[in-house]
């Protein structure tokens, strides 16, 4: 297991905050966005392997890992617009154009975004555990509640205390999500839980994590347009964070997309699978396919 500090670090400066961000490799660039309870490091198992065909940049969202935090009191300034603008100016500042986006939970949702926004600066797409418009509706619905709840927690003034009162705190509640979300229940226990506890117990990185989930109406009017950028989707069938039955809604916003559903697979697949992850992206941005995936899932079927 590479830690975090087996890896170059880089420091971007933006408008408004300074943006964390590892880069390895060569070739088209391929941005890996990360969702929560994460941070960069969620691609640790895959940026070496990808970084064989690719230039690959792996950024903390602002708020999170080591990149800069607005005002913790203004949580409209965590909303994930933000975020596309910040990883727009990312890639202005590296001097890149045009890159491949890929994207996990709340990086699912800078995907949707970016895409639509900078049509010109966007390759191929690529989204674990796809959020799209119409999600809103489940989940906060009477179905999904009892998996959602820590949404309505995460607005409340003590959350962040609470969670942050003690180390052993802190273990106990992103333990939760790790392991309750995952198909291997026992895969982020041990070495791998203490870096991510190490992670949120630097300071403001839980609220900052928390503000992500307060402010409303995440999407806008161009969020709901089609779009006919060719798209790889791929789902964990056991993930219970967002269940697999809810990637119908693909089909009301993208008309070229694969999905792809893994059976032994959670909410975090390029840790849980990250040699069935590399493969796929391999294959879907015409790199040479150079792992091969022993895990059980269903064929891609193209829309």
């Amino acid at each position: 297991m590479r830690r975090p500090e087996d890896f170059t670090h880089h420091r971007a400066k933006l408008a408004d905050l300074t943006l964390h961000y590892v880069r390895e490799g060569k070739g088209e660039p391929l941005l890996l966005m990360h969702g929560w309870p994460g941070f960069w490091w969620e691609w640790h198992r895959v940026i070496g392997p990808l970084a064989e065909d690719f230039d690959v940049i792996v950024p903390d969202m602002r708020g999170f890992g080591d990149s800069g935090k607005p005002p913790l009191d203004r949580p409209d300034l965590f909303h994930m617009n933000h975020a596309v603008d910040d990883f727009r100016q990312l890639l202005d500042a590296l001097g890149i154009e045009r890159a491949h986006l890929v994207g996990h939970d709340f990086g699912a949702v800078v995907a949707h975004k970016f895409m639509r926004r900078h049509p010109d600066r966007t390759g191929k797409v690529a989204i674990f555990n796809p959020i799209v418009p119409g999600f809103d509706e489940l989940w906060l619905g009477p179905e999904h509640i009892h998996e959602s709840w820590y949404n309505m927690f995460h607005a409340l003034p003590m959350a962040a205390e609470l969670v942050g009162s003690s180390r052993e705190a802190c273990r106990i509640y992103f333990r939760h999500f790790l392991s309750h979300w995952s198909h291997d229940r026992g895969l982020f226990d041990g070495e791998m839980l203490e870096i991510y506890v190490d992670n949120y117990m630097k300071p403001g990185n839980i609220e900052a994590g928390f503000n992500c989930y307060i402010p409303p109406a995440p999407w806008d009017g161009i969020d709901r347009t089609i779009s006919d950028r060719e798209t790889l989707f791929l789902q964990g069938m056991a993930d219970t964070c967002i269940p697999s039955k809810w990637s119908d809604l693909v089909t009301r916003w993208y008309t070229r997309f694969s999905m792809e559903y893994v059976s032994d697979g959670g909410h975090f697949l390029m840790v849980e699978k990250p040699d069935l992850v590399v493969e796929r992206l391999r294959g879907f941005l015409g790199a040479p396919t150079r792992l091969h995936s022993r895990s059980a899932c269903r064929s891609p079927a193209a829309r």
